[in-house]
């Protein structure tokens, strides 16, 4: 009964996750043809960009873990207000409605090394990322969840349970961390070995 329990949450947030790609990718058939014209050329831009990259691997991680750890405090946040889950579905699918979007984008849009260029931009870093994300959006929903049936508050065992699903954040975290580093550093090469710069 507590493994169905804990797995409950992490199938419903991968489900959700995996929505949101769908939906992202489907999202892109809803573009205008100047639209189109004008993501491209941003993206154009982007890869002429790659062979003489402005952003060294520290400020790329730097950036990474900035962000990263912006949706980790969120996620954290939700989890400690009663009516934080549905916020918490709605970033997880927002995160997923991102990739998918970018992810059809570029393989749509790159000649012949589109899925190559996602391969290798995309897919290194998120492999870590997204079931990272899962994990902590599941944690986060467990927690409201229980904040809202059990009201620890009113026997005063929130201390308790606050302190158990903040050292569970911090630790789930690490795992953005590598993440981040596999971002800065990996994701940055294989792109340009990818597009023929190396």
């Amino acid at each position: 009964m507590k493994t169905r329990t804990i797995a409950s949450p992490i199938v419903f947030c991968s489900l959700l996750l995996i929505s949101g790609i769908i939906m992202g990718a489907l999202g892109l058939r809803v573009l205008s043809p100047d639209e189109k014209a004008e993501l491209v050329s941003y993206l154009e831009v982007f890869m002429r960009g790659l062979s003489n990259p402005g952003l060294e691997p520290p400020v790329i991680l730097r950036l990474s873990l900035a962000h990263n750890f912006k949706a980790v405090a969120l996620l954290w946040a939700f989890g400690l207000a009663v009516i934080g889950a549905p916020l918490t579905c709605i970033m997880l699918f927002i995160r997923g409605f991102a990739l998918g979007f970018s992810s059809a984008f570029v393989v749509q849009q790159v000649p012949q090394k589109g899925f190559l260029v996602f391969a290798s931009g995309m897919l290194p870093h998120n492999l870590v990322a997204l079931p990272a994300l899962v994990l902590l959006s599941s944690v986060s929903l467990s927690f409201s969840v229980k904040l809202f049936r059990e009201r620890p508050w009113v026997q005063g065992g929130l201390l308790k349970l606050s302190t158990g699903y903040t050292l569970r954040f911090a630790l789930l975290s690490l795992l953005l961390v590598v993440a981040s580093l596999l971002e800065a550093y990996l994701t940055p090469f294989l792109l340009r070995k990818a597009v023929g710069y190396l």
